[in-house]
């Protein structure tokens, strides 16, 4: 049987060795595995500790009060990525090892003259 007053079920989850309590809250962000962020503001958070060190948040809110939003626009990279054509070229001429390759090259900027006399200085 379901107990239908908040005081029955405080008395049942004591007996289970189950504390309950309150958690004052602002907001609640949950960060999807899509990026995106679903944003809950003044939500009711209640911290169930159980008997074997588990700790169970449950959060309860108001349908208007649930936000979603997009993933951020990822920050330009400014760093050179070399082509997979410079790598190999790079590694035919200098027999270098890929890694080596792919460092000289970020470091030169993607010239190819100066990764290979980095790479043959070696």
């Amino acid at each position: 049987m379901i107990p239908t007053s908040p005081r029955e079920l405080e008395k049942i989850l004591k007996r289970m060795g189950i504390k309950v309590e309150e958690v004052d809250v602002a907001y609640v962000e949950l960060k999807l595995k899509n990026g995106e962020t679903i944003r809950i503001n003044s939500p009711t958070v209640a911290l169930m500790r159980m008997p074997n060190k588990v700790l169970v948040y449950q959060i309860q809110a108001a349908e208007g009060s649930v936000q979603k939003v997009a993933p951020a626009a990822a920050p330009a990279t400014s760093e050179y990525q070399p082509s997979e054509e410079d790598i190999a070229l790079l590694i035919e001429q200098t027999g270098a090892s890929r890694e080596e390759a792919i460092k000289a090259l970020v470091e030169a900027k993607g010239d190819l003259v100066q990764a290979a006399m980095k790479l043959l200085k070696k």
